[in-house]
């Protein structure tokens, strides 16, 4: 990450957007839908990694999760430095790593030059994430913060309803390294953006003193706080089965339904679709007066309704696309439910290090949902019922855990009346 020092000249934007509108909403948003462009623009691109570099399909599938994996570990100190140098100095050295990684994974003449760009790329690109949500954790209380997440996530299922498409035609017309050509433009224009329009919110007097220490501290702070755990786990297991699906969805798609790349690509934003949906009706239930704790698990439910409904519609071998196709869209809605208020719980306690605390966050549920897509890729490919099964599983782990959230909380207004609720 770029030092401080260097950055002098970038901490006050030319043309800065008032905080909380919603053109400092979309702008966030955008910045972190990037990262959903890097990994859902080169779907329909894997098949190819694995014919042009002569690699199986479980090794073409490392480009995505060696992104994650350097998005994920990255944001551990991403997260703290945000903390330390204020957000958006971190931001704009994000974002510049990013497009330099981009434009070198577009001359890559190798897998293994591929993967170190890709993991490069996913480095840079975790400040933006990271700091968009300490940013609204920095100036909004827990529940107007959650809305304004539900909103982000919105905009952001925007990408993955496109970015296939893009990817797709990309591909078909210019080949495999446009899209990175593409991501590389993507992020130059956001960081001019930033430049010219991101407010700091994190003021001088509240920063952290930055010390090799201080990271441990942060996070050991963050995980002995009461009330940011469970939330935690809860995003954790939902998007196990959330990026299960991007990473092996080429193959069960492509492969094992004999798709075309454009059909894939609809097939692909119909789901998103459902979590934009999800969101948006989050965010109106959330004004409507629903709290924090019930927006999960009402979500959560649907995270079971969707795994089960697939795990039993997939099981006969003749069973069609919609089979699959449906319960995925079910548990993405439930995902824009459920998401948004976990990680809006999981930051209140702790708006001290709100940067630390959405590091922590984002690094569990990345590598979660990293770990997860190679594996169900590697064991099983084109296959729906073992994605299917891997899906279940997490689904009904989610649902559980919403059970101890639920049963936790009732013992808290049992045994203290007066206390406030999870909302």
């Amino acid at each position: 990450m770029v030092a401080p020092a260097m950055m002098a000249g970038m901490s006050t934007p030319r043309r800065p957007m008032p905080i909380g509108s919603t053109r400092w909403i979309l702008t966030l948003a955008s910045m972190t839908a990037l990262i959903a462009l890097s990994i859902d623009m080169s779907l329909p691109a894997q098949p190819t990694f694995s014919e042009r570099f002569g690699v199986s399909s479980e090794t073409a599938s490392l480009t995505l999760a060696t992104f994650m994996i350097g998005f994920a570990i990255a944001q551990l100190i991403v997260g703290y430095l945000s903390d330390a140098w204020g957000r958006r100095r971190v931001i704009m050295g994000g974002l510049a790593l990013f497009t330099v990684s981009a434009i070198a994974c577009a001359f890559a003449t190798s897998i293994e030059m591929l993967l170190v760009f890709r993991t490069l790329q996913g480095i840079g690109g975790s400040a933006a994430p990271v700091c968009a949500r300490a940013m609204v954790r920095d100036t909004q209380p827990a529940k107007d913060a959650a809305r304004i997440l539900s909103t982000m996530l919105a905009t952001l299922a925007v990408a993955p309803m496109i970015a296939p498409s893009i990817g797709g035609v990309m591909l078909s017309l210019f080949g495999w390294r446009s899209i990175f050509a593409t991501l590389a433009l993507s992020g130059l224009v956001l960081m001019i953006l930033a430049h010219r329009t991101l407010e700091e919110t994190l003021p001088p007097e509240r920063r952290l003193q930055l010390s090799p220490l201080g990271l441990l501290r942060g996070f050991r702070t963050f995980f002995g706080t009461p009330g940011t755990k469970l939330p935690i786990l809860i995003s954790c297991t939902s998007f196990i089965g959330q990026f299960a699906y991007v990473a092996v969805s080429p193959f069960i798609y492509l492969d094992g339904y004999g798709v075309s790349e454009t059909a894939f690509g609809v097939y692909f934003a119909l789901t998103a679709i459902a979590l934009m949906l999800g969101s948006i009706v989050g965010g109106r239930m959330l004004r409507g007066g629903r709290t924090l704790g019930q927006m999960i698990v009402i979500g959560t439910s649907l995270l079971v309704v969707g795994s089960i409904a697939v795990a039993i519609a997939t099981r006969p071998d003749d069973a069609g696309i919609a089979a699959f196709l449906i319960p995925m869209i079910i548990y993405f809605f439930g995902c824009g439910i459920a998401q948004p208020s976990a990680t809006a719980l999981a930051l209140e306690p702790v708006p001290q290090i709100a940067g630390t605390a959405s590091a922590a966050i984002g690094f569990l549920t990345m590598t979660s949902g990293a770990l997860a897509g190679y594996l169900t890729t590697k064991i099983g490919g084109s296959d729906p019922h073992a994605f299917s099964r891997v899906v279940a599983v997490v689904g009904i782990l989610a649902a559980a855990i919403a059970v101890v959230t639920a049963i936790r909380r009732r013992r808290r207004l049992l045994n203290r009346p007066s206390a406030p609720t999870l909302g």
